[in-house]
């Protein structure tokens, strides 16, 4: 009978047992770091994040430590290997959310593991964009150890002290920590991956005198509506993966990243106060296509695109009622979210994507995508074979500067360059553009879906605080009357009106 003495177990499970609180530790040290160097730069308080972020990671290691101590105390077998397991997958869901954050700026959130977990092959394209020698030795490195502490329950009673100790001591530290935090909207970036899940204040729904209340004061705003002449001709919206107004020059940045977009702007129309809606590429066609603000339904945790699929308003709905071809294109996996059921379902008449034959035998990238230079040339081979008695509206949406930033020239991640690939590729789809003579009667908007997946830059917030969060470019070339610069401010959600009003509709 098993006494509760020391028993020999293989050097791999011993070593793991080792490793895990070491990596935890590590890892918690990475986080912090991230959101120092994060929000804690442009907040102005660097050294505020680290023990907080600390804390809450904190008592998440006492649990995995109390989980190890407890595997090697009980007698049962079965219930050691569950400890075990248990201890395991709080070590690989950490480490992933700071893999996912480290990628896209953005938390493991279960929900949207659901929400994209059907979409492998996307999710994989990502990933190997990323996937170099260091991040695949990380990967490597905890999957061992996950591995390792699972391959053994065995009894030991100083092993089960030890680390019964030790996660005490954590959740000593973790209440010491947690009694000073942050006192900021940005608390909730230190928030270990359990508190990131649980159910938020934004998931309430509504009462119904609220709803009334705020019903209200939407009928008692007055409502202005205008009509303009129909300008008669094409309109081309280029939907720029990640172009952000950091990247610009001609918009306050230090860096110089499009300096072709920005000669562009310059030479045409630009705004210098244009917001994205969101911050993701779903909530930009949400807002750009179908022309409403991308806000999760009360009671919901996702935004879905069958919550917006009301057609009445929408781009394809201008487009055909100023008698327009309505046209979407991308290089990407339009099955993808189940985006190109909503395209179809919206009305677009064309919607080509990376299935497209024009991109047979093409390198792939990030979501099954060739390069932005394959998009603008089955853009401009559509425009050339197509009947051209009937003016159109069409969507572009690139990739290549999805993160993590694949310069397609070099296939390495490399932001700055491929940011200057996607600015040469646009120069060029401008300049092939006005060489057939499109803008004798045609409309270019170029803009960009959202910001970055990336932390605000110190410069960013001194200059624009909370708004650098969502400021993006807005570059109009053609044949519209408007300033030469657009100092008031808009947004994505006012592209379709802008363009009803230019195609001779009632706008308001």
């Amino acid at each position: 009978m098993n006494n509760g003495s020391p028993r020999r177990q293989g050097w791999f499970p011993t070593l793991a047992l080792l490793l895990a609180p070491l990596l935890f530790m590590a890892l918690s040290i990475v986080r912090a770091w991230r959101n120092a160097a994060g929000a804690g730069n442009y907040t102005g308080c660097r050294d505020c994040f680290w023990l907080p972020t600390f804390g809450h990671d904190a008592w998440l290691f006492a649990i995995l430590l109390g989980a190890l101590a407890l595997a090697h105390a009980v007698r049962r077998r079965w219930l050691a290997i569950a400890l075990r397991v248990f201890a395991s997958l709080i070590l690989l869901v950490f480490a992933a959310d700071i893999a996912l954050d480290s990628l896209l700026s953005s938390r493991l959130h279960f929900g949207d593991v659901l929400r994209f977990g059907r979409h492998v092959d996307a999710d994989l394209s990502v990933v190997r964009a990323a996937l170099g020698a260091g991040r695949l030795a990380f990967i490597v490195l905890v999957l061992a150890v996950v591995v390792g502490l699972c391959g053994s329950a065995r009894r030991d009673a100083r092993i089960a002290r030890v680390f019964s100790i030790a996660a005490i001591g954590a959740l000593a530290f973790s209440a010491f920590a947690l009694s000073r935090p942050v006192r900021y909207v940005n608390e909730i970036f230190t928030w270990n991956f359990v508190e990131t899940n649980l159910p938020q204040g934004r998931m309430r729904t509504f009462s119904a005198p609220f709803i009334a209340g705020q019903q209200r004061r939407v009928d008692a705003l007055p409502k202005t509506c205008a009509k303009s002449d129909d300008f008669g001709g094409n309109v081309i919206v280029l939907l720029v993966e990640s172009l952000s107004a950091w990247h610009s020059k001609l918009l306050g940045s230090s860096n110089d990243w499009t300096p072709q977009l920005d000669a562009i702007a310059q030479q045409n129309h630009y705004f210098t106060h244009f917001y994205a809606n969101g911050f993701t590429t779903s909530t930009a066609e949400i807002a750009v296509l179908a022309a409403q603000p991308p806000l999760a339904p009360a009671g919901k945790l996702l935004i879905g695109f069958d919550d917006y699929a009301d057609t009445r308003g929408t781009l394809p709905d201008v487009a055909h009622r100023s008698g327009r071809e309505a046209a979407f294109f991308t290089t990407g996996d339009v099955s993808f979210l189940d985006l190109g059921t909503w395209l179809h379902r919206l009305g677009f008449d064309v919607v080509g994507s990376s299935a497209d034959p024009f991109y047979k035998g093409m390198r792939r990238w990030q979501f099954g995508a060739a390069e932005d230079a394959a998009l603008y040339d089955r853009v401009l081979d559509w425009i050339d074979t197509r009947d051209a008695a009937r003016p159109f509206v069409a969507t572009m949406l690139t990739v290549s500067t999805h993160p993590p930033y694949v310069d397609p020239r070099t296939g390495k991640i490399d932001p700055e360059n491929a940011f200057k690939y996607v600015d040469a590729q646009i120069a060029r789809f401008y300049r092939e553009l006005d060489q057939r003579g499109f803008f004798d009667h045609g409309v270019l908007i170029v803009l960009g879906d959202h910001r970055t997946m990336t932390p605000l830059h110190e410069e960013e917030y001194r200059r624009y605080g909370e708004r650098a969060f969502a400021r993006i470019p807005l570059i109009v070339a053609g044949a519209v009357d408007m300033p030469a610069v657009v100092d008031a401010p808009f947004q994505q959600t006012d592209v379709v009106p802008s363009i009803a009003d230019l195609a001779g509709l009632e706008s308001c």
